[in-house]
């Protein structure tokens, strides 16, 4: 592992886990590497999952905004 300052303890954790993995060495495996881009994919994955529920959040809102505006209009 190294003292690069961009790993954060995630990163570090996901290093650790990878190498419990690879018991017999790395093998020439970049592990600082592979754990960052591990992490990079989890937390853009939680973006894109974050952003799917907003919009789906907004949508309902956008609708019942509609439907209440549309009452609003027929009872006029």
């Amino acid at each position: 592992m190294t003292g690069a300052p961009e790993r954060d303890r995630l990163t570090a954790v996901v290093e650790r886990a990878i190498e419990q993995q690879l018991p017999g060495g790395t093998y020439g495996v970049d592990v600082a590497s592979m754990a960052r881009e591990v992490v990079r994919q989890v937390r853009r994955q939680l973006v894109f999952e974050r952003l799917e529920e907003t919009a789906a959040k907004l949508a309902e809102t956008i609708e019942g905004s509609n439907a209440l505006a549309g009452r609003k209009t027929d009872g006029a």
